[in-house]
This record gives C-alpha cells, structure tokens and sequence, in this order.
C-alpha cells in the first residue's frame, strides 16, 4: 500500500465501523464474557492493546499475546476494513493510529512499512484538473511569471502582492504535478503543455522547450 493510495482517519474509521460485519469482528467482547475475544474465548480482549509502557510486560508474553490476536484477525469478516485503518494517515499525515494490532499488524509493522514507503518513493502528486488552474489569478501569474523572474515583477505583472503570487506559484506546481522544488521553466513547460499558455506568450523561452516546438513543428 502505497502513501497515495492511503484512506484518511476518519474516512478509513467509518468504512471500518459502518461495515454490515463489524459487529462481528473478532476482537469485540463477547456476549457471555465481555473479558475475552468473540473471535476466540481463550484470547483476552486486551490482546490488541499496546504493550504495557511500564515494562511490565515480558517480551516473551507479549509476543504470545501478540500472536493469539492477529490469529483472531486472520479470520475476522472485516480484516481488510481494519487493516486499512491500521494503516491511516492524521491530518499531519502520519499513522493514524500508532499503537496496538489493527488488521493483523502490529504497530512495529505498521510503523516500518510506513518509514519504508517514504525512504523508497516519494508520494505522487496527481495534477490538478483544468478547472482548478484556469481561475483568473493563477493565469495571470503564469502569464507574467512566463515574462518576469523577480518575485516582484511577477507580482506587479500579475496585479497581486508578491505573497500572493508565490503562493499561487506553489499552488500551480503542486496542481501541475510538479514537484515542489520545479523550476519556473518547468513550471512553464508544464503551462503550455496543459494549454494553459500559449507558445508565443513564452516566447523569450523557447530555446527552453524543444519538447513542445517539436509538437507545435507536427501540429
């Protein structure tokens, strides 16, 4: 599972909670004996918690407890539902949910294939649909940053204050797909290649993009 591909809290909280099976997942109380698992009588409930922050776990019982519940989670009608929360991101974007066994993982688990993920691909950033960059004042911005390289003369050219502009210059990077750290010629490379600048409004640019006079040239 990739960051991208990773549900929100709340999102992934009530897919888990609203699921026609939840009620009989395998970690809930049982009826006869609320201080044991319904999935399996001879698993505590508290076998999906962290591990006592006192130490006064041993290591040895903590990984039997530990491996009692994810059999439970194995054959839990809402594994994936769990599974998928486990492995939430907060508004801040990280776990969700740092501590306990959620779908069959522990928070170790958890925790390392979300460090993983981040060490081998960076997320990807899906570009934004046209509506969402032809707004007048990121045109405007384009425009003048296709003339200007100053911060200020964008922003003068572009009728806005100068932390306006840059911040709509961020916003067209990330909403083109771009990586924060583009260049402006990239971000105007990018502009013209969603036509959202013309070739000859960059034209004091266009030794900088062989890629799109070869497409002009075949047009």
């Amino acid at each position: 599972m990739t960051q991208s591909k990773r549900l929100g809290s709340y999102t992934a909280r009530q897919n888990l909670m609203t699921h026609p099976r939840y009620r009989y997942r395998g970690c809930a109380p049982d009826v006869d004996d609320p201080a044991v698992a319904a999935g399996d009588n001879s698993v505590p409930v508290t076998a999906w918690e962290a591990p006592d922050v006192d130490g006064g776990e041993a290591q040895a019982d903590r990984v039997r407890r530990q491996e009692a519940a994810i059999e439970v989670c194995v054959e839990c009608p809402v594994m994936v539902q769990c599974m998928a929360y486990g492995a939430s991101l907060n508004a801040a974007g990280r776990l969700a949910v740092p501590h306990g066994i959620l779908g069959g993982l522990t928070a170790l688990e958890r925790h390392k294939a979300f460090v993983r993920e981040r060490q081998e691909k960076p997320a990807v950033v899906e570009p934004a649909p046209d509506v969402q960059l032809k707004t007048e004042q990121k045109l405007a911005v384009l425009r003048a940053l296709a003339v200007h390289e100053a911060p200020e003369a964008v922003a003068a050219a572009a009728g806005v204050d100068v932390r306006t502009a840059q911040w709509q210059r961020s916003r067209l990077t990330t909403q083109l797909g771009l990586p924060k750290t583009a260049t402006r010629v990239q971000v105007l490379e990018a502009a013209v290649a969603r036509g959202l600048l013309e070739v000859g409004e960059v034209a004091g640019q266009l030794s900088l993009f062989p890629s799109v006079l070869v497409l002009e040239a075949a047009a």
